[in-house]
């Protein structure tokens, strides 16, 4: 009675084939992860609104409401998006500095820089600029306000963003469907915001003597708050200065 000879790698073909199941029902297991994550609404995304416009002007942007009149107090704020005592001034002045525009109390003017970048036209800095002046020049008050804010809410976590993460930011707060594209495909325009970050780092350095930021000037003269801690009384400053 003639035995069957088995094939001894029986077994071990059986088991390599079991592994390649499970690592295919795995990637799949991770594939729908990521794609229920990346479907899901990024909650806590600035959502406020404005009773202002913004305006694309050259080197600035200016946020005024219709009802400013001559006697409303224009500021000046040079700003880098890297730099974390602007994040600070920003957040703390948040409340004071859109009821103050809103009421046309107060017109502002950025001064975007991109100073931290060290010249480095890829850097956070320069990114963000070149998708500010895009908001901006959307004309949407609305949307910029609330880019703004979502930029220096929390820079940390704003610079580790990807180009696709940014673009799922910007889609979920309501921009057009074009920079939306423009962000995701890493195109906006670096070499234009590195030039406006040059030119106002110029000009700033000709009213303070150096490059730093962040910086407030009201009828040419410098107002930030000095005291630790008190960045974000800047726009009580800047209107008692102006009206003083």
């Amino acid at each position: 009675m003639s035995q069957k000879i088995k094939n001894p790698n029986e077994k071990g073909s059986g088991f390599v084939v079991g592994i390649i199941a499970l690592i295919a029902i795995v990637a799949v297991v991770i594939g729908v992860v990521l794609y229920m994550g990346r479907n899901q609404p990024i909650e806590g995304l600035p959502d406020e609104d404005v009773s202002f416009s913004v305006q694309a002007d050259g080197n600035i942007v200016r946020l005024a409401s219709d009802e400013a009149g001559d006697d409303a107090v224009v500021a000046e704020v040079y700003e880098d998006y890297s730099c974390p005592y602007c994040a600070e001034m920003a957040n703390g002045g948040h409340a004071d500095q859109l009821e103050a525009l809103n009421n046309g109390e107060l017109v502002v003017e950025y001064h975007p820089l991109n100073f931290l970048d060290r010249e480095n036209i890829e850097g956070h800095s320069t990114k963000t600029l070149a998708l500010m002046k895009r908001v901006a020049e959307t004309g949407d008050a609305r949307l910029y306000w609330n880019v703004h804010t979502l930029m220096l809410e929390d820079i940390q976590s704003a610079a580790k963003w990807d180009d696709e993460q940014l673009a799922e930011r910007l889609e979920m707060m309501g921009a057009p469907s074009d920079l939306v594209d423009d962000v995701r495909n890493g195109a906006l325009d670096r070499d234009a915001a590195n030039a406006i970050g040059t030119a106002n780092g110029e000009k700033l350095s000709g009213v303070t003597g150096s490059v730093s930021s962040p910086h407030v000037i009201v009828d040419g003269e410098e107002v930030t708050p000095k005291e630790a801690g008190t960045l974000g009384d800047w726009v009580k400053v800047a209107l008692e200065a102006g009206k003083a």
